[in-house]
């Protein structure tokens, strides 16, 4: 049940924060990306869908020029806190501001962040693996141009 309302709320703040339009001037690089296989888990499942649907769709509703959408989605070997400290200090220092409605590292085992930069806006999810029997974190960047 827990896992349901995670997703549920990863996935509303996902679509509120891309309505809002955006792309990156200058996106950091993936940290620690691995290629191992994500497990088996349909919540995990159900959370990777819904970013996949409600932040392109969140990014439709805004003013973001479809062609500029870019999607990014990788498997890291880094836990939660360090994937939110990497984008914190890669973003802020990078002249990106925090959009202060966004949650932010979350207790509840998640990562949900928007940035904006000029014209351009940058959203950041991860769920911690280790809810789901494994290591590390799952990233998703969605970045697009108004």
């Amino acid at each position: 049940m827990k896992s349901v309302r995670i997703v549920l709320l990863v996935v509303c703040a996902l679509a509120l924060l891309v309505a809002c339009g955006g792309s990156a001037a200058v996106v950091p690089t993936a940290l620690a990306k691995v290629d191992t296989a994500l497990p088996a888990d349909p919540a995990l499942d159900a959370i990777i869908a819904g970013w996949k649907t409600e932040a392109k769709a969140g990014l439709a509703l805004g003013s973001v020029k479809p062609e500029s959408i870019v999607e990014e989605t990788y498997h890291s070997s880094a836990d939660l806190s360090a994937v939110a400290d990497y984008y914190n200090k890669q973003l802020g220092t990078g002249g990106w501001t925090f959009r202060k409605r966004t949650p932010g590292l979350n207790p509840d085992g998640f990562f949900l962040a928007g940035y904006d930069q000029g014209n351009q806006s940058l959203v950041i999810g991860a769920v911690d693996l280790k809810k789901f029997g494994s290591t590390g974190s799952y990233v998703y960047v969605l970045h697009g141009t108004k």
